[in-house]
């Protein structure tokens, strides 16, 4: 264990290292999508870091099958979360910045800003 650094206790993670914790598993284990408004999900079998989650931002927890479960948010929520974490993503951040360009955009520009999104969740880097 690295000495000089306090292990927070039972878990609990500060907001910027809970916001940093959050943004790796959006990368790893997320999907952003814009169905009928922004919405994010987060599959993980460790249901208490999903709470934890859930604690800090709001949205649901739903099971998968056994012994995974899924995180979701939607709406204000959802943009709430992406906001905070957004500095911390290297993988989803492609998605995330097309996802707030098309919050901004008028409503009759966000079908090619949508579709972008969808193609972008596609790309992977090696």
């Amino acid at each position: 264990m690295p000495t000089g650094r306090r292990i927070p206790s039972g878990g609990q993670l500060g907001r910027n290292t809970l916001n940093a914790y959050a943004a790796g598993l959006l990368d790893g284990e997320g999907c952003i999508r814009w169905n009928h408004s922004p919405s994010v999900e987060v599959t993980n079998k460790h249901y208490g870091v999903l709470v934890q989650m859930q604690e800090r931002w709001g949205g649901t927890i739903r099971s998968k099958g056994p012994g995974v479960f899924v995180w979701t948010l939607y709406g204000r929520k959802a943009i709430k979360y992406l906001g905070n974490v957004c500095r911390y993503s290297i993988i989803k951040y492609p998605q995330i910045a097309v996802m707030f360009e098309a919050i901004k955009a008028h409503p009759s520009k966000r079908k090619p800003l949508i579709a972008k999104l969808k193609r972008l969740k596609n790309v992977y880097t090696h």
